[in-house]
């Protein structure tokens, strides 16, 4: 099982909480609401996908998927 790991970006007064819910695999939640997950591909590239699964690209760097992700909900 993997460990949950939580980290906290802030942009436009919200709080995004990320949690690694399985290896490689992490979702996200602002306001109790999910937003999105990111899922690792391969060494440094990763998939971020909306609160529907909607991919919304692919990305080099966990923080540059996540960021994808934190700027569609303000």
């Amino acid at each position: 099982m993997a460990q949950s790991v939580a980290a906290r970006y802030q942009e436009d007064r919200s709080i995004t909480t990320w949690h690694e819910v399985d290896s490689g695999f992490w979702v996200g939640s602002a306001a109790g609401e999910f937003v999105g997950s990111v899922e690792r591909l391969g060494r440094a590239r990763y998939v971020a996908r909306d609160e529907v699964s909607r991919a919304l690209g692919e990305f080099v760097g966990l923080r540059h998927a996540r960021n994808a992700i934190v700027a569609r909900h303000p």
